[in-house]
């Protein structure tokens, strides 16, 4: 007798919704991935040291408060937070083009717009990750994965094109309002999602104790091998990313002469495997056991 096939993630309401947010937002994100560091490098005219800072600012987040963003998020319910954090950075983005145009943009109020951006991010994927089981189930967690990863590598794949060409046509301000734009229909559309969903955690009105859970948390990854590998590798993609996004706009732009739309068609175009690569992941994972598949990845 033969298994019947798993249900299309597609049919389920609050999954379309969910996913469809995931994919709004990611192509806004990848938008603002060149939109931002070409407004420092082109309207501010800032040096490789101010867009280091820039990025900087952004990637500050992590390290302020990304160990004890799990430990809130699990006491809350997940779905506010994540509209919250769509709501905030639509407003900080929108920031900029509001400066700019009567042309009194600095890059103290871009440094600013990178850390609430950076902080917000922090919070939103932590809330994002958890909140998927709630709605998927257990069961289907690793086609709901695959599915976001789907969005991700799509959203690369198209979102630096757009960007470039938008900075282009637009000048780099104004293209960040299409991020903006997606942090609202990111928000909208998670407005109506209705899954029932608990804090994970203690309330934090009950006397949970926060740092307590966050030593808990760190001795348990450090005391995973699986983990730790995890979290170094992290660690280090950050790095890089980093450095990238410090060096490579102003080397292209500024040094090669591309023009912002070759550029974001550029980096397009190295999204491709990517692309592959998430098409192929739920199905290699279904095959070999997921612990087993990222081992087999390098």
């Amino acid at each position: 007798m033969t298994e019947a096939a798993p249900r299309s993630l597609w049919r389920v309401r609050d999954f379309r919704r969910y996913a469809g947010a995931d994919a709004i937002s990611k192509l806004g994100s990848e938008v603002s991935l060149i939109a931002l560091p070409l407004t420092a490098a082109l309207t501010l005219h800032a040096s490789p040291f101010q867009v280091g800072l820039l990025t900087a600012a952004e990637m500050v987040a992590f390290l302020l408060v990304g160990l004890p963003a799990g430990a809130w998020v699990d006491r809350m319910r997940r779905r506010p937070v994540l509209v919250a954090a769509d709501a905030v950075r639509m407003l900080a983005l929108l920031s900029i083009p509001a400066a700019a145009v009567p042309g009194v943009l600095g890059l103290p109020q871009m440094y600013a717009v990178a850390l609430v951006n950076g902080l917000c991010t922090v919070f939103f994927d932590v809330a994002h990750q958890s909140y998927l089981p709630s709605i998927v189930g257990r069961e289907d967690l690793a086609r709901g994965h695959g599915t976001l990863a789907a969005n991700q590598s799509l959203a690369q794949l198209a979102g630096p094109g757009i960007g470039g060409w938008l900075v282009q046509a637009l000048t780099a301000p104004v293209a960040v309002v299409a991020d903006a734009l997606s942090y609202a229909g990111s928000a909208l559309l998670l407005l109506g999602v209705r899954a029932d969903e608990k804090p994970g955690g203690r309330d934090v009105r009950g006397g949970g104790r926060l740092w307590p859970e966050i030593a808990e948390g760190l001795s348990f990854v450090a005391g995973q091998p699986v983990l730790r590998r995890v979290a170094a590798v992290g660690a280090l993609m950050m790095l890089s990313f980093g450095l990238w996004s410090a060096t490579v706009p102003l080397y292209l732009v500024r040094e090669v002469g591309t023009s912002p739309g070759t550029y974001g068609t550029l980096l397009s175009a190295g999204a491709v495997g990517g692309v592959a690569g998430a098409w192929l992941a739920p199905r290699i994972a279904a095959r070999l056991g997921t612990g087993r598949a990222i081992r087999r990845v390098p």
